[in-house]
């Protein structure tokens, strides 16, 4: 028996090596972004496995109906159609490989925001060598409070690195349950949104998009942060409202920002973010990287063992935890 794989909107860097790793027992059919969403449906009607990229309309999820399991390949899953897939009774899985990568570009923003890289390149550029050079505008994230908005697996990562490699002390919000043990190895306090925004450096915003954390860092909650403080977003853009954002940043209510996602994606050209020296600007990047396409693609391989195993996959996000009995080949 070869199980048939599903492979939907690949993003071009995984298509080539998916298909070369495929294990002995599976076929993967690639649907390209622009193929037909009837086509799409013809071939997902009796597929074994999914492997969805982002941006896959709802019928084409109601056309698997032999599916036993459905790869996501990002790791935020807001744009997924929880209730349909909730309803097709089949466990769906988000990717939990990207945590090192986005955790490293949080840092790297939070230090390219603290040390001001891009102003000072734009000055060396101009022939302003150490001119202007105002020490007080430039800081070091030593013994710094970096609170850390959602303490999920990205967050944990930021903590770490922040932590023992800074020696930055670290706080934590999370309407979630996080067991004592995790904060207790990074070390992080667990304090309210409230607190964390007042007493931190640098506020980390890592939460993905839902109900309760659309617009969770307002005007209200900026006006709590530090002249001195930073914010630094590689979570969803919606989670901050960008125009308070905006605001705080003219006015000088806080020092910095460093974002990597927006509330519109792309960011216009003519957002007011692209032109403050005092914010970095990346284009949803924070996950790129080629450690974690070997990642992603070694974790589907992976999943897709547990399910044939009868086990449950890692990252699964729907209420559905374990596959039927699926056949074995």
């Amino acid at each position: 028996m070869t199980y048939k794989v599903l492979f939907i909107n690949p993003l071009k860097d995984y298509v080539d090596r998916l298909v070369d790793s495929t294990p002995e027992g599976f076929h993967v059919t690639v649907m390209p972004p622009e193929a037909e969403v009837a086509d799409i449906c013809r071939e997902a009607a009796d597929a074994d496995f999914l492997i969805s990229g982002v941006d896959v309309p709802e019928e084409v999820f109601r056309a698997a109906k032999n599916v036993n399991f459905i790869q996501y390949m990002s790791s935020g899953y807001g744009q997924l159609p929880i209730s349909v897939l909730n309803d097709l009774g089949v466990p769906v899985a988000q990717m939990k490989t990207h945590s090192i990568s986005v955790a490293e570009h949080a840092v790297t923003l939070m230090l390219t925001v603290l040390r001001r890289i891009p102003a000072s390149m734009q000055l060396m550029r101009e022939g302003a060598w150490r001119q202007d050079l105002d020490e007080m505008s430039y800081s070091e994230m030593y013994n710094k409070t970096v609170g850390i908005v959602g303490l999920g697996n990205i967050g944990r990562w930021v903590g770490k690195v922040v932590h023992h490699g800074f020696g930055a002390n670290v706080v934590f919000y999370d309407n979630a349950e996080i067991p004592l043990t995790v904060s207790e190895l990074i070390p992080a306090r667990r304090v309210s949104l409230e607190e964390l925004m007042t007493i931190s450096d640098i506020v980390c915003v890592n939460v993905p998009l839902n109900v309760e954390s659309d617009k969770l860092i307002g005007r209200d909650e900026l006006a709590l942060m530090k002249r001195s403080g930073v914010l630094v977003n590689v979570g969803r853009g919606e989670v901050v409202d960008e125009g308070a954002l905006i605001e705080a940043l003219r006015e000088g209510r806080i020092a910095g920002a460093g974002l990597d996602v927006f509330e519109r994606e792309p960011l216009d050209l003519a957002s007011a973010l692209l032109n403050m020296e005092q914010v970095v600007c990346t284009p949803h990047m924070a996950g790129v990287g080629w450690e974690n396409v070997q990642r992603r693609i070694a974790t589907v391989w992976q999943n897709f063992d547990a399910v044939l195993r009868g086990d449950i996959p890692s990252g699964v996000v729907t209420v559905t935890k374990r596959a039927a009995k699926v056949p074995v080949a």
